[in-house]
């Protein structure tokens, strides 16, 4: 499975599940739920 690290705590995740949004910042899947937001910790934008 490909790796990417997370835009939220910075660590090498799995892909699997994790979303990105259209500036192509990486949440990994387990940040995106505990964060509880649809939004893009960095700059802003909407998840996908």
């Amino acid at each position: 499975m490909p790796r990417r690290i997370c835009a939220t705590c910075g660590k090498e995740k799995d892909v699997y599940g994790g979303k990105v949004c259209s500036n192509e910042h990486f949440i990994w899947k387990d940040c995106y739920f505990s964060r509880g937001s649809a939004r893009c910790p960095l700059c802003g934008t909407p998840l996908r």
